[in-house]
């Protein structure tokens, strides 16, 4: 594939599908033809995923969300990588092993429901403050039953995606983690467009 892959995770709240969009029209503004995508997608199966959380739980959940990701990869990003495209899709499969792992669901089965998923060039993980991310959170809406909790849900998430970052290291795929402060999105996007330029540049 001549395009590159780039995969944003992180607990709910902390500004993913913001920083998304950002990276997709800076690397535009750069000369690169970026998408910018998410999971789970906006088709009919994504949207089960995404608003059927209390009605679908545990492995089954898990089996759908796995399921909407390689539909996501046949029909969007693998023919946008085969063009050419830098892809950015907000969640991959770090927030699989996340929030399945939180719904009970055992890290090994969700290791093998996407051992077909392709590894992007870049995984970036992005964790902060549990306290603003909640508050974040609060503010967008909480559609999922992964996103209520409050405070005490968004810490576990937060401890969780940096024992995962850790193991995708361990199973061989680039990931970046980057803690937000009290930076703007702006600023985080200067950050990690200057490390995605990085990761292409020695591609």
């Amino acid at each position: 594939m001549t395009g590159f892959f780039v995969t944003i995770d992180g607990p709910s709240g902390i500004g993913k599908s913001t920083v998304t969009g950002m990276i997709a029209q800076r690397l535009t503004e750069h000369g690169y033809s970026a998408i910018a995508t998410k999971e789970p997608t906006s088709t009919p199966l994504g949207n089960l995923v995404r608003f059927g959380t209390d009605e679908y739980q545990g492995l089954t959940l898990a089996c759908l969300v796995a399921a909407d990701r390689y539909q996501h990869l046949v029909n969007e990003i693998h023919p946008a990588l085969d063009a050419g495209h830098v892809v950015i899709c907000d969640r991959y499969v770090a927030s699989s092993l996340v929030l399945q792992n939180l719904d009970g669901v055992p890290t090994d089965f969700v290791w093998q429901l996407n051992k077909h998923a392709q590894a992007p060039g870049l995984s970036v993980i992005l964790t902060g403050e549990p306290t603003r991310a909640r508050e974040q959170a609060n503010r967008r809406g909480l559609y999922s039953r992964f996103h209520r909790g409050g405070l005490a849900r968004t810490a576990s998430e937060i401890e969780l995606y940096g024992h995962v970052a850790q193991a995708l290291e361990t199973a061989g795929w680039p990931v970046f983690v980057h803690h937000i402060r009290t930076e703007s999105a702006h600023t985080v996007t200067d950050t990690l467009c200057a490390e995605i330029l990085g990761r292409i540049s020695a591609c």
